[in-house]
């Protein structure tokens, strides 16, 4: 009793009451989204924007970085997963036997073996030229982290100074959401958010190192993602510049089709071949990932 009447004196002391610590959500002023096909034109709000309370966040697939092959790219997943389309905006539907055997196992060797160019040949460029925190909000897994950071560092991105926490600190936990639980983490500036709703995980980091922003550009290849951003900012009352980057041709050709067969066949040798035990492991869907 004795601790919550000193709260509550403090509290008059200051001039407030009680119930003026519970803030109600303010709607931003700005909720908007952009197709572009050029990183420098979502990086143009900057310009008008204060700086210490201006986030920019980017995605990594097809957004800052692409695959230079197609199997285990960004848009072999989503025909592995049936969301592919094809040159004329249709379906480009998977045969079952053309899904591969665990397919986020699959994801990870490829992630180890491939690797990755700049979707425009100034990215490294624009992204050094932002003097404002930055997030990479990447929905790739924390098992991916090593092979996601060696591709970065390798075109020439380095977040460490950007990082909300200490160079050697980490966060690390489960998230529930829809029904689904899975290990979200960030370290080094880059939050790997396991496929969860981008929005929704940007507000929980943020929460978490203790950060708030007035205003965030957030630039990312998938729509789905944007309106996630959009509709959970919204909700935080948080300016909201979404940049729906469309650079990267996310259509499946046929000969694309017959190029992953060609590597998941290569694939499946090499581990019958050399190591076994794992091939045996994929035949059977012992899956690791």
């Amino acid at each position: 009793m004795k601790v919550n009447a000193l709260i509550s004196a403090l509290v008059m002391v200051a001039g407030l009451s009680a119930c003026a610590t519970v803030e109600t959500p303010v709607t931003p002023a700005v909720s908007k989204v952009i197709p572009t096909v050029d990183l420098a034109e979502a990086l143009a709000p900057l310009q008008t924007l204060p700086a210490e309370k201006t986030l920019v966040v980017f995605d990594i697939d097809d957004t800052l970085l692409t695959a230079t092959e197609f199997f285990g790219s960004d848009k072999w997943y989503d025909w592995q997963r049936g969301r592919a389309l094809d040159a004329q905006g249709q379906p480009q539907p998977i045969a079952d036997g053309d899904k591969v055997a665990c397919l986020f196992d699959t994801l990870g060797i490829s992630f180890e073996i491939a690797t990755n160019v700049p979707t425009q040949a100034n990215m490294a460029n624009l992204v050094h030229s932002i003097k404002n925190d930055i997030v990479i909000l990447t929905a790739r897994s924390g098992a991916y982290r090593a092979a996601t950071m060696r591709e970065l560092a390798r075109n020439d991105l380095d977040f460490k100074s950007k990082h909300m926490l200490g160079d050697k600190q980490a966060l690390v936990y489960d998230v529930t959401m829809d029904g689904r639980t899975a290990q979200v983490s960030y370290q080094q500036g880059v939050f790997m958010a396991s496929g969860m709703n981008k929005g929704v995980m940007l507000l929980d980091l943020l929460s978490k190192v203790n950060q708030h922003y007035d205003n965030v550009i957030f630039v990312d290849d998938k729509l789905k993602n944007i309106t996630n951003m959009q509709k959970a900012l919204a909700t935080a009352g948080v300016n909201f510049y979404g940049f729906h980057y469309q650079k990267v041709d996310k259509s499946v050709s046929d000969e694309e089709v017959a190029e992953a067969k060609a590597a998941e066949a290569g694939l499946l040798s090499l581990l019958n071949h050399h190591y076994p035990q794992r091939g045996a492991n994929f035949a059977a869907g012992q899956c690791d990932y």
